[in-house]
This record gives C-alpha cells, structure tokens and sequence, in this order.
C-alpha cells in the first residue's frame, strides 16, 4: 500500500523531509501529483511503516496536513 502526505506548503514538506531522514525511515519526496496540486506543492510517498513515520512526525513537529491512499490511479483521503 502507497500512501501520499500532503503538508500544505514546501516549506513543511521539506521540513517532513529532514524528519523522516533523522528517524531512518523510507520515503520519497515528490512534486504532487497533479490530482493533488490545487492543495500542495511537494508531498511524501511512504510505501513501508505508514504508522511509524506519522509518529516521527508528530513527534518533529511536522505532521501532515492530509493522507491519501492510492489506488489504482485515484488518491483516497485518509
């Protein structure tokens, strides 16, 4: 399962971005998909440890603003 997080701005994606790296966990930093560009300019792509990584966020500071799912070629809000 992929799922998206959207943080409203790049500066909060970036900052998610560094977070994640610190705490060692798998991701992907992206240029939102189109579907999704109206709401942000960059977002996270975390295929493993969904739960895991939402709490390095939280505990950092910069949790996502939303959560989509992928499926197939549509985003689902979390």
């Amino acid at each position: 399962m992929e799922y998206i997080l959207a943080f409203g701005s790049a500066h909060k994606a970036l900052k998610a971005e560094s977070v994640l790296k610190e705490a060692g966990l798998s991701f992907r930093l992206l240029p939102a998909p189109k579907a999704l560009a109206a709401y942000c300019d960059l977002v996270i792509s975390i295929k493993d440890d969904l739960p895991a990584s939402i709490e390095a966020l939280k505990k950092g500071g910069s949790g996502p603003k939303t959560i989509y799912k992928i499926e197939g070629d549509d985003y689902v809000k979390v």
